[in-house]
């Protein structure tokens, strides 16, 4: 005796509809794909933003050191001719310690200022291999998602394909054995839903399965369950 039509054709719908998930599953996670690749984008842009900022905090922080070195250096000058103007001794004294302070002062500010020149110069170098180090992560990442769009434009026309197919196997399997396939499906959740019954043993959940099943599983035209896992069960 060979094998039912009846399940021939739930095997075929079992293969249709399996791919047909499959590519459902795949055109789902496309989007996903795309969105971290543009988290990328906006990683590499982000660290090239830090950088540009470390750069311009720097250029400020020169400014400020410059503006900060020529108050000092006009402070430092009103007190030297003040102290020009002084008779006392004590206030001559005092003004030279002011004096002594404002240059003390200065060499520090100039001192900072050389450092920061110095790390201003460096950064000017490393911000121009991180631009084109990032320019180049940047295009390599977008042709990524170039390449998936393209990919999910051809999934969507596997899917358009897949559920033609599917609409087919469904047109040859009668209406009750149809909704047991359905229940079967949402009961086990994953797929085979279709199995054969082999040494006893269903092949889905691989238990042994009772006479009855057996018995039934038989018979031509009908659907049989395995009694463990509710999948459709065929010898």
């Amino acid at each position: 005796m060979g094998l039912d039509p009846l399940i021939e054709n739930l095997l075929v719908l079992q293969d249709r509809d399996v791919r047909r998930d499959d590519i459902v599953r795949r055109l789902e996670d496309m989007p996903l794909q795309i969105a971290a690749v543009e988290r990328e984008i906006l990683g590499v842009e982000e660290a090239l933003r830090r950088a540009r900022d470390e750069h311009k905090a720097l250029e400020v922080r020169r400014r400020e050191l410059e503006h900060s070195t020529m108050q000092a250096e006009e402070q430092r000058n009103r007190f030297r001719t003040q102290q020009l103007q002084v008779k006392k001794n004590e206030e001559y004294a005092a003004l030279e310690k002011q004096i002594d302070g404002a240059g003390e002062l200065i060499d520090r500010l100039e001192t900072e200022t050389i450092e920061v020149m110095i790390k201003l110069d460096e950064t000017v170098e490393e911000l121009a291999l991180r631009q084109k180090t990032a320019d180049t992560e940047i295009a390599r990442l977008r042709g990524n998602i170039a390449t998936l769009q393209r990919v999910l434009g051809s999934i969507q026309g596997d899917l358009a394909d897949a559920e033609t197919q599917l609409v087919e196997a469904r047109a040859a399997i009668p209406e009750s054995a149809m909704a047991t396939y359905i229940y079967v499906k949402g009961r086990v959740k994953r797929h085979p839903y279709v199995v054969p019954v082999e040494d006893q043993h269903c092949m889905g959940c691989h238990l042994k399965v009772s006479n009855d099943v057996i018995q039934q599983a038989r018979f031509h035209g009908t659907l049989t369950r395995c009694d463990s896992c509710s999948r459709i069960v065929y010898m």
